[in-house]
């Protein structure tokens, strides 16, 4: 097989002189599909180096192990693996290789592919603000299905000490918190506690009596029955999920929750969040002590 035939004898080129087949991608959605083609392309390139003790590095692992990173920090043209030291660093385009000047110690096997602990990859992401290390680090604590949890990726914070972005790790590390489900669920959290409001409970559990029926709501002020939570219309469309979702949210402003709804096009304009939120505690809690509001004209 050479670089002029490959197509016409029904093979995908993975990467620069390696060629197979990508798994079929009809049914997924673009993200899945872009990973799976990348997962693929991962497998050729550690396929070149075999017995070399490479493994999947920086954004390359964190994206086969399918945790979200901010649109700035992805990467899928190149692949980033670390070599051992001693081994030669191989040179390849579509290939960026590092070498380790530790010992490697694989953590798991993701998709057939060697990755380190998920906290190293973490650390080598290209230049995070502090904000986004805790967008990516509460994606390891996720309520479903983690990759760690919080004891353990703060002692493997801990046992990193004196490599490149450990400072930076152990002040995200005061933000990180376990049981989000999607990143933008983090974004609005730090957007409200940017601006000074109370943090709001993670993954907040609501027993409603007259529904018989237990609701988590994304973040929420339980004192205050304030809850928020980020929509993704992934639903649109559904008319089933529609109705339960329409169901969810009567149950719970019938036990005197309210119920504020964030989207992808207003954490563009945070300031709006932040006052309806900031309002909505102002209204309750004036409630509770029985006072009043007079606004200014």
């Amino acid at each position: 097989m050479t670089s002029r035939n490959y197509s016409r004898l029904g093979y995908d080129r993975l990467i620069q002189g390696v060629y197979g087949h990508i798994p079929p991608t009809q049914g997924l959605d673009e993200w899945e599909q872009r990973r799976t083609e990348f997962i693929a392309r991962a497998h050729a390139v550690l396929a070149l180096y075999p017995d070399k003790g490479a493994v999947l590095y920086g954004p390359t692992a964190l994206q086969v192990l399918d945790v979200s990173l901010p649109t700035r920090l992805q990467e899928w043209d190149a692949c980033h693996i670390l070599v051992p030291k001693g081994v030669t660093r191989p040179v390849r385009r579509g290939v960026v290789s590092h070498r380790s000047l530790h010992p490697l110690k694989v953590w798991a096997q993701a998709w057939g592919l060697p990755v380190l602990n998920p906290v190293e990859h973490w650390l080598q992401l290209p230049g995070p603000s502090v904000d986004e290390m805790v967008e990516v680090g509460d994606g390891f604590l996720r309520r479903r299905q983690p990759l760690l949890a919080f004891d353990e990726m703060a002692s493997a914070v801990s046992s990193c000490a004196g490599r490149p972005g450990v400072a930076r790790a152990h002040e995200a590390m005061k933000w990180v918190r376990a049981g989000t489900d999607s990143m933008y669920e983090t974004i609005t959290r730090l957007i409200l506690v940017h601006a000074g409001l109370p943090e709001p409970d993670i993954n907040c559990e609501v027993f409603c009596p007259s529904g018989g029926m237990t609701f988590h709501l994304d973040m929420g002020y339980e004192k205050e029955k304030v809850g928020v939570e980020y929509d993704g219309v992934v639903h649109v469309g559904n008319r089933a999920q529609m109705e339960i979702d329409a169901n969810r949210r009567r149950i719970l402003q019938d036990e005197g929750w309210l119920i504020i709804t964030v989207t992808a096009a207003q954490l563009r304009t945070p300031e709006q969040i932040v006052r309806s939120v900031e309002s909505a505690l102002i209204l309750r809690r004036a409630a509770m002590s029985g006072g009043s509001i007079t606004r200014h004209k």
